[in-house]
């Protein structure tokens, strides 16, 4: 016989049915950006989106969004339809994402390791920090080649060397009350001559083989900048930022949906809410164009839109239009799938 289990766990809500198969539908309300596309695609009315506008300015810890344990009939439409996986249906253990027979939203990004070179834009302008680029940088030594000496007998110890060095590569120790002990890491050394024109003694001798001889030969392998560049999955919301900041054209990022995004700025009150909600960045106070103007109008930069609606369900005004006009997702054979998954084109 069916059972019905349902736990909640600080805001995440599991539910779980077992039968012939045993299946689970967990909820991560972290994940959630309060779109709604759960609760519209939903053939059965078992999930109702919270109060995000309330959630939003308040920073309430409440669950974004609620579902009828008694309704759920596990199908897993929810989980197919959210854009950010933050419903995940699982049958005897198993994904349905990762199930042949159910259809999923064609989206991906990706980061190609043979064009990125590690230059970390696209992880500085992630709007969900979802991007790490692990780098390693060449060994700096290999990079430079000169010579340096101290002219022991001429320094004074007055340290001037060690506080002018741009590379920390100067040190003095004090081994007694009247010796000191000053030593120069080569590693560390770029061959600058700042020490050099900064010693009031003239005590430090240095060369630059690369500034006196001209470019010196270093092996390709030399100056190689390795590493690997890592989206996390669960945090992508596949907005195109990275895409679009790449200066090598490495990243490549599929949207789920395609659409219009539309302001009634004569409702608009700019109360700031569309903004903090908005998990791509879209959207932004108008930057003055002179000191001490205030921004009186959201700007968009739809181009990295990918039209969930969070927006335009947490605006109090009804300023906001969003429009689904496409909807890309694998093919499926049931007319009810069909029909529910084009029913998020708005």
């Amino acid at each position: 016989m069916a059972t019905n289990v349902k736990e909640v766990k600080a805001k995440d809500t599991v539910i779980e049915r077992s039968a012939e198969e045993d299946r689970k539908l967990s909820f991560k309300n972290e994940v959630c950006i309060g779109c709604g596309i759960c609760e519209q695609i939903c053939p059965v009315e078992a999930i109702e989106l919270g109060d995000i506008g309330a959630i939003v300015r308040t920073g309430a810890e409440e669950p974004k969004i609620s579902i009828d344990e008694h309704k759920c009939v596990l199908c897993g439409m929810c989980d197919v339809g959210c854009p950010v996986d933050a419903l995940n249906l699982t049958i005897d253990g198993k994904p349905i994402k990762e199930i042949e027979t159910y259809p999923r939203l064609i989206s991906s990004a990706e980061i190609s390791d043979e064009e990125c070179v590690y230059c970390k834009a696209c992880e500085r302008t992630c709007p969900q920090e979802a991007i790490t680029v692990a780098r390693v940088l060449p060994d700096r030594s290999k990079l430079v080649s000169g010579e340096i000496e101290i002219d022991k007998e001429k320094c004074i110890d007055c340290g001037v060397c060690e506080e002018m060095c741009p590379a920390d590569a100067i040190t003095i120790e004090q081994l007694g009350p009247e010796e000191f002990n000053i030593s120069v890491d080569e590693e560390k050394c770029v061959y600058c001559g700042v020490c050099k024109r900064a010693c009031p003694e003239d005590a430090i001798m240095e060369a630059c083989r690369a500034c006196s001889y001209g470019e010196y030969e270093i092996s390709p392998e030399a100056s190689e900048i390795t590493g690997k560049a890592i989206i996390d999955e669960e945090a992508c919301v596949r907005c195109g930022w990275c895409e679009e900041i790449c200066p090598k054209e490495a990243a490549t990022v599929v949207k789920p949906f395609e659409g219009e995004l539309a302001f009634d700025e004569e409702k608009c009150t700019t109360c700031g809410a569309c903004v903090d909600i908005c998990p791509c960045d879209v959207l932004s106070f108008h930057k003055p164009s002179k000191p001490g103007e205030i921004g009186e109008k959201i700007d968009k930069a739809e181009e990295f839109c990918i039209y969930c609606g969070a927006c335009e369900n947490v605006c109090p005004t009804k300023a906001i239009d969003v429009k689904r006009t496409a909807v890309k997702y694998t093919p499926t054979k049931s007319k009810s799938w069909q029909k529910r998954l084009e029913s998020l084109k708005t």
